[in-house]
């Protein structure tokens, strides 16, 4: 090709920067000039790079085998393979039986030895792409390979071999998974495995026996470690496992038996996806000659999960969905220029193919593939694509990786954005990409990728669906009179007057709601109601025009705005609307008004826009939610799914699932996406609620759920920083943290509400202070004080989204002034001999919602000792009594012949204390009492145990329900929990009878 006019500005500058570079080198290392096209080589490299020169000038193995390459390309008819430049280890035992220090220097230095001379052949144009994701997946397999046989080496003389019962050695198979699945890896990749063994069974050999599984596990630890591991000279590779089942909360290593289990019973759309590209690593070269065997019987045990046996269209709506989740990945994280997420970049590019399979593959076997560039041409095959089609798709998908590895061989970083000008100077990479494709200047650079990007995202939404029509017919006469309303520049309040009357027999079926009659006066009070309406509505958007208008930030935002009221006002018209509702649909126009992908969204998508209207006519809390944060408006999408009743089961793996888009160490968006999934999926229960698809048992069931979900993944978040930094305390594992959390109040009870904060106690059963095992060792038992200091502050830490939930630890043992997490013993000597009874009451209401067994069953004797301990019934009297009465005087709101419902006597408190009471003062004798957490069912059992009679357990039920649904209303429209006192004058009175029953003071 020949250089354009402006080329040689930007050759020029690179040339001189490899030359001084290349210059230095020579001088550090005391060698000789090289041969004149070999030099320019070098320089080449050595401009395009800053981690191939910074990799040079630290390790001289590294320009020494740089050296050696080009003067291998010197000689015309040699063809450079990737065992040109894989030259380590010389012997394999020797690698072996390296030291571990020795083991990860080793495998680094090489790291940097081989990566450079991959990015150099990709520079000087030696290898395509194609070539270069081959060798960089392949790269990967051999160092797993020299991983894994080193790990096993370190373990057997401990451990043995694992052998299954004909003696074949049993091994650990990695799956690849993403990129390194399909032989795509990029130059700074993470790299994706689920890790699993074949057969259990019991290892033998060494100097002790262990079972499979926790054999495995320790092997997979340790090549973690061998490959991840940051050192001086950095890491072989990010090892991320969060793609197995359960993720982080899932044991490191599975059986066969246990994947298959866990696929068939638990596997997810997105799983399905995953697993497109997964298959296990060195399966050509680098495995046992039994390996491949249990090969192929994981890729056929997995075969069924993922692929159909028939077309399967149910698969569209989930690719529906996962197109508006790429959408709204971009808008949320703002990207722009990012070739991997942007529209029509490489993650269109990709599912495209990835649908295609899912649609078809269990129909054409052939389909069944990792590789999305062997899987393409099958599709033309097939006739999905055109020849034409086949071949535009693989060269924009090819240009777009190209530019991906050439971004992250600039510097070894992971990265898929464009660089921008530096002060308004074009950068250093801008230059190198324009040298590299042989562009005029950067916006000729820039236009090419936007044609390749154009390239792929029309296709994009040929294979996806259609896309959401955003204009609602003109024809729509209602539509048409708010846009006149909307439109006339100089309206006034008889304008508003004149159009309220105006009759709308186009409407009129969707407004009237009054029966159907010939009644003159009754079709007169309904055109007289539609009349009020169309003038509330109206006024509300004359009060709110002027700030309406200054909240749009552009033309294209005004413009957007223009379309999108008329539509509101006429749905809001349809609804019958009242004006504060009104008021409060404006506010959130107005709050999103600046961000013009919120517009587009309610404009694109009618059946969001009437669930706008719909929701905040309904509930003032989902009303100011929404305000507060826009992003919920993504939810009202699809009405299907926002009213579908969710299950406490897909709390847990919805939530790992999202957890899975964000880098491990990127804990700011990790709390984000944690907040974001607590306010959308109260916001789909709410929904729910309104729409009466669930009752308030079920709400606060789903909304406790909800909470220990995301308490689950608050520790493992937090865990994981911890043991990154200090290791792991004295006899705990990832699959054992030792270490739980004890819930009290409304989440011990089941009953969380919306606003409801988390009372919880930490506590672990660590004895010991010997110091963690890692970098920065601490006392091990410091370790779980600082483990609940980061537990709190993931949960309370403020982000766009606010804070995750209220934390109160205040129930721990010594209140404030005691340790954050205490051991599970030192908790029960407390309990014991320091607690008071209201702690004990407090005890009646706890449950273990979140730890390891072993903890679980300790925390449950402590709490049956202490509950099922006789007390004098006087003391416990007097001492229940004192603290009713010090809440009453510090804590009730009643005033002017309101009734608070949770404070004042006869209201929740005094129905939760007696039942406190009666475990406290009759579980020695009835164990039943002791079982439960929650009122309802110790009601019950205080019934049956005749402690209490029949109608006085239904008269505190049926009390304690209806203060809880008043509660509840309250809350959902975000106001006090106070009522009069005549309304609730009958269950109080009750309440107080009992409870003097009871002789209660």
């Amino acid at each position: 090709m020949q250089p354009h006019q402006a080329e040689p500005e930007h050759s020029q500058l690179l040339t001189t920067l490899g030359q001084e570079r290349l210059a230095e080198l020579i001088q550090k290392y005391e060698v000789n000039q090289p041969e004149s096209i070999a030099a320019s080589h070098l320089v080449e490299v050595f401009s395009m790079s800053d981690f191939v020169y910074r990799s040079a000038k630290r390790h001289k193995e590294v320009f020494n085998a740089l050296f050696e390459l080009v003067e291998q390309m010197a000689e015309k008819s040699k063809v450079i393979i990737l065992d040109d430049v894989w030259i380590w280890p010389s012997s394999q035992d020797e690698w072996l039986k390296t030291p571990e220090k020795e083991a990860l220097k080793q495998l680094r230095v090489f790291r940097h030895q081989v990566m450079s001379c991959i990015a150099a052949l990709h520079f000087l144009k030696v290898w395509e792409i194609k070539q270069v994701m081959s060798c960089l997946s392949e790269l990967a397999d051999r160092f797993y390979s020299l991983a894994r046989a080193w790990s096993v080496a370190q373990l057997q003389p401990r451990y043995g071999q694992a052998l299954d019962n004909s003696g074949q050695e049993v091994p650990l198979i990695a799956l690849g998974m993403g990129k390194l699945g399909g032989h795509e890896l990029n130059f700074s990749s993470d790299i994706d495995l689920i890790f699993c063994y074949p057969t259990k069974g019991c290892t033998s050999g060494g100097r002790k026996e262990e079972d499979f599984q926790a054999y495995f596990t320790r092997l997979a630890q340790k090549i973690i470690f061998l490959l991840d591991n940051m050192t001086a000279e950095g890491q072989v590779y990010r090892v991320d496992m969060r793609l197995r089942p359960f993720g982080d909360s899932g044991p490191l290593v599975s059986s066969f038996d246990a994947l298959e289990d866990y696929y068939q019973e638990q596997g997810r759309d997105w799983e399905r996806y995953a697993l497109l590209k997964a298959r296990p690593l060195a399966a050509e070269t680098f495995t046992l000659d039994t390996e491949r065997n249990h090969h192929q019987t994981l890729k056929e045990m997995l075969q069924p999960f993922v692929y159909r046996r028939y077309i399967d269209f149910s698969v569209i709506e989930s690719l529906r969905k996962m197109k508006q989740q790429i959408r709204q990945e971009v808008k949320r994280r703002q990207l722009t220029q990012n070739i991997k997420l942007g529209e029509g970049g490489i993650r269109e590019a990709e599912f495209i193919i990835q649908a295609m399979q899912m649609l078809r593959g269990g129909k054409e076997p052939q389909l069944q593939m990792p590789s999305f560039l062997s899987v393409l041409p099958e599709l033309v095959h097939l006739n999905v694509f055109s020849e034409e089609e086949g071949r535009d798709i693989e060269k924009a998908y090819l240009f777009l990786r190209d530019t991906e590895q050439l971004l992250q061989a600039f510097d070894d970083k992971q990265t898929q954005t464009l660089p921008s000008a530096v002060d308004n100077e074009i950068a250093l990479d801008q230059r190198r990409l324009i040298h590299f494709y042989a562009n005029k200047n950067w916006p000729d650079y820039i236009n090419q990728v936007s044609q390749v990007c154009n390239v792929i995202h029309d296709i994009f939404n040929d294979v996806i669906g259609d896309e959401p029509d955003g204009q609602q017919s003109v024809e729509d006469s209602l539509v048409s009179l708010w846009q006149g309303l909307w439109n006339h520049k100089n309206l006034q309040l008889s304008d508003i007057k004149e159009a309220s009357t105006q009759s709308d027999g186009s409407n009129a079926n969707d407004t009237c709601k009054e029966d159907d009659s010939n009644n003159s006066a009754s079709h007169d009070s309904s055109e007289g109601s539609k009349a009020s309406i169309r003038l509330d509505i109206a006024k509300q958007m004359l009060d709110l025009k002027s700030d309406l208008l200054k909240s749009v930030i552009s033309s294209k935002g005004r413009d957007k705005l223009d379309v999108l009221i008329p539509l509101l006002l006429a749905e809001s018209e349809r609804q019958g609307t009242n004006a504060k509702q009104m008021n409060d649909l404006l506010l959130i126009i107005k709050k999103i008004a600046s961000r013009t992908t919120y517009l587009s969204l309610l404009i694109e998508n009618p059946g969001a826009l009437t669930q706008l209207v719909k929701l905040v006519s309904c509930c003032d809390f989902i009303g100011q939610q929404l305000k507060s944060f826009p992003l919920l408006l993504d939810q009202l999408i699809d009405p299907k799914l926002l009213y579908t009743k969710p299950t406490v089961e897909d709390y847990e793996t919805d939530l790992r699932r999202n957890l899975l888009r964000v880098a491990p160490d990127d804990l700011e968006l990790q709390m984000e996406i944690l907040r974001q999934f607590k306010l959308s999926s109260q916001l789909i229960v709410a929904a729910c609620d309104v729409e009466g698809v669930i009752d308030l048992a079920t709400e606060s069931n789903l909304l406790t759920a909800l909470a220990q979900a995301i308490m689950e993944q608050v520790l493992n978040l937090a865990w994981r920083q911890m043991v990154e930094r200090y290791g792991y305390p004295e006899g705990a594992t990832d699959e054992n943290k030792n270490f739980a959390v004890i819930g009290y109040g409304k989440l011990g009870g089941y009953e969380l509400g919306y606003g409801s904060d988390l009372d919880i106690v930490f506590v672990h059963g660590c004895n010991s202070s010997v110091p963690t095992n890692g970098n920065k060792p601490i006392d091990s038992r410091q370790f779980y004080l600082k483990l609940a200091q980061r537990i709190l502050h993931i949960f309370t830490t403020r982000t766009p989204s606010g804070v995750l939930y209220e934390i109160d630890t205040r129930l721990r043992p010594s209140g404030a002034s005691g340790l954050m997490a205490i051991n599970i013993d030192t908790f029960f000597e407390y309990q014991q001999n320091e607690a008071w009874t209201w702690e004990h009451q407090a005890l009646v209401r706890a449950r273990m919602v979140l730890g390891d067994e072993h903890l679980k069953q300790k925390f449950e004797q402590i709490r049956d000792a202490i509950i099922t301990h006789k007390r004098d019934e006087q003391t416990l009297i007097k001492e229940i009594s004192d603290m009713r009465h010090k809440m009453f005087d510090n804590l009730a709101k009643e005033h002017n012949g309101m009734f608070d419902l949770k404070q004042s006597r006869g209201g929740i408190a005094d129905i939760e204390f007696i039942t406190q009471y009666l475990v406290l003062r009759y579980s020695h004798s009835n164990s039943d009492l002791k079982a439960f957490s929650d009122n309802k069912r110790l009601l019950k059992v205080a019934v049956n145990q005749g402690l209490i009679t029949d109608r006085e357990g239904e008269d505190l039920w049926k009390a304690y329900e209806t203060y809880r649904d008043l509660v509840h209303d309250a809350s959902l429209n975000l106001q006090q929990a106070l009522v009069s006192k005549e309304s609730v004058a009958d269950h109080a009175e009750r309440v107080i009878s009992i409870w003097q029953r009871l002789q209660l003071t």
